[in-house]
């Protein structure tokens, strides 16, 4: 009954006027699904690529000649790193037969390299290909070894000790898991969330404020007895709901992902499930509310509608590239003064529940709080601006 008689009253209609135009509008519909969809199939694709990558097959060599030098053979061959000694060939019949790498001997090899000279050695690849780039990149690591360690002999045969050529010896250590490694993967996905709300939002937003005044309808609306306030809230809860679905979305590709995605290759033994996903969501909603009314607001703001676009285009990167600086940054973000800041607050929420480590309570409503008192004080400052009579003014 009184859902029925707030439905019918002025503010019930111009909630579901404005609902019904935003859901309506296919370009923007399209483009919240399907900025929605990329970032979670790319997610995937880039984490199987970096799992290919560590355990890919080993690299083939054909090594034409060989057979007058086995020692370099043996030395230059290990389980990743497979060597074939052939006494003929074509290169290019051998590239294209299957072998990543072709390596061939000059016929005075042996006798250059007897006399101290500098031997002639031919390597064979296919630029175009992309396991060959990486294979011409292990051979030279493994030849410039060998080669060092000749030239180690040779002084040392001579009376020259190595360390005259050799002012130090760098070794290089990778301390990294395969944990670590994993982690700057999900590390990325908070910010691709809210990333998500932003764009998915932004042309319903546009369209509301700067559309309809260039449209004339904004000026109809504003001739109605409604209060300011009540005009722009319908319209930031019909652009917060469509900015809300492309983050749920998101949320929902990202979970049916992950069972697929080899996260435990990489260290990762947690991950987003149905429930952790369902508190993200509820997390953001409060943030969809603020984005929604702020770029309300640039847009009423801009000059025409192409304006509003591109200003609203600029602040959707600002956040991400904000989030991305405050993680390369290694600010340090323990204190709970950084629980009230929106966007950063909902960043180290996200974090939290996507590797499942708890989240303080309290904290948590204090800032989605926050972010709702901002939301509605932006809301009374679009009421007030709806008063000038400049804001219809499309030129």
């Amino acid at each position: 009954m009184l859902r029925g008689a707030w439905f019918s009253s002025p503010m019930g209609a111009l909630v579901r006027k404005e609902f019904l135009e935003t859901w309506r509008d296919k370009r923007a519909l399209w483009t919240a699904v399907s900025f929605s969809l990329i970032f979670p199939v790319m997610l995937f694709a880039f984490t199987t690529y970096m799992v290919k990558q560590s355990t890919e097959e080993p690299t083939r060599m054909a090594f034409l000649g060989g057979d007058r030098v086995p020692l370099l053979a043996e030395r230059l061959s290990d389980d990743q790193f497979q060597v074939e000694v052939l006494s003929e060939g074509k290169p290019r019949e051998l590239l294209e037969s299957g072998y990543d790498l072709v390596l061939e001997l000059s016929e005075d090899f042996v006798e250059d390299y007897v006399s101290l000279r500098s031997a002639k050695v031919y390597l064979y690849l296919d630029s175009a290909d992309i396991a060959s780039g990486r294979a011409q990149g292990r051979l030279q690591e493994r030849l410039g070894k060998l080669q060092q360690l000749v030239v180690s002999q040779r002084l040392s045969a001579r009376g020259v000790a190595q360390q005259l050529l050799s002012p130090w010896n760098l070794q290089v250590r990778d301390v990294s898991t395969p944990s670590s490694r994993g982690a700057i993967i999900l590390a990325a996905v908070p910010g691709l969330l809210i990333l998500t709300l932003f764009v998915a939002s932004l042309a319903t937003s546009v369209d509301t404020s700067a559309g309809e005044r260039e449209r004339l309808s904004l000026e109809t609306l504003l001739l109605q007895p409604l209060p300011g306030w009540q005009l722009v809230a319908a319209k930031v809860l019909a652009v917060a709901s469509m900015g809300w679905m492309g983050a749920l979305l998101a949320l929902a590709a990202l979970v049916s992902l992950m069972p697929m995605m080899p996260l435990a290759e990489l260290g990762i033994q947690q991950a987003a499930t149905v429930g952790s996903a369902l508190g993200m969501g509820l997390l953001l909603l409060p943030l969809a509310l603020l984005v929604a009314v702020v770029q309300i607001l640039l847009a009423l703001r801009s000059n025409s509608f192409k304006d509003a676009q591109t200003q609203l285009s600029i602040l959707q990167i600002a956040p991400a590239m904000l989030l991305v600086v405050l993680d390369v940054s290694g600010v340090q973000l323990e204190s709970g003064v950084w629980q009230l800041v929106p966007l950063v607050a909902q960043q180290q929420w996200l974090k939290a529940l996507l590797v499942g480590d708890p989240i303080f309570l309290p904290l948590v409503l204090a800032g989605s709080l926050v972010s709702l008192l901002m939301a509605v004080f932006a809301v009374a400052l679009g009421a007030r601006a709806l008063r000038r009579e400049r804001l219809l003014n499309t030129g």
